[in-house]
């Protein structure tokens, strides 16, 4: 643009140097000065706009590093989130081989379970048998089982000697008489 001006600007002073007439000077020294303002007029508009693009293009700069920023922070939690993502996938994923597993386990143990119950079971009788077959039974004394015998053929109710059919002319030691000395507490006893 300035080689553009500077050779308008010759090409205008030539001109008038060689011009005929001194008002066609005057008038041609006016265009030039028109032209001169008018080319200085563009030159200020050129830098203001040239400014202005400038500025526009620092903003855009910062602008565009900001966005940057604002990126990088993005993406930082996009991967924190991932991250997340993979560690809570990982978890879910051994919680699932956890329950496949206690799937598996949990019938062998159930039927474990079962066969010792049922191995304790039958074992129980045996156990009370051996228990019963290691006690010492001391013999009864004579006096004790006579005592006892003596009882139950006294009570109205024998658990020993079962009864037998009663004929009625035979009676029980429970139906004869009392001696009227004895007390009323030896016949309860």
């Amino acid at each position: 643009m300035e080689k553009q001006t500077l050779q308008i600007t010759l090409t205008l002073i030539l001109l008038t140097s060689i011009g005929c007439n001194s008002d066609e000077n005057a008038r041609v020294a006016e265009l030039a000065t028109q032209q001169l303002e008018r080319q200085a007029d563009q030159n200020r508009r050129m830098s203001e706009l040239q400014q202005e693009v400038a500025s526009g293009s620092r903003e855009l700069v910062e602008a565009d590093a900001n966005a940057r920023k604002e990126m990088v922070t993005l993406q930082r939690e996009i991967q924190t989130e991932r991250n997340e993502i993979g560690h809570q996938r990982d978890q879910l994923e051994a919680d699932r081989r956890e329950i496949a597993d206690s799937r598996n386990r949990d019938p062998i143990i159930a039927a474990a379970i079962t066969r010792v119950a049922f191995v304790v079971v039958s074992l129980l009788p045996l156990l009370i048998c051996w228990l019963l077959l290691r006690q010492k039974v001391e013999p009864a004394d004579k006096n004790e089982i006579t005592e006892l015998l003596l009882d139950d053929l006294v009570s109205a109710e024998p658990r020993l000697v079962p009864p037998t059919t009663i004929k009625p002319d035979k009676r029980r030691l429970t139906d004869l008489p009392l001696s009227p000395d004895t007390s009323s507490t030896e016949r309860e006893n």
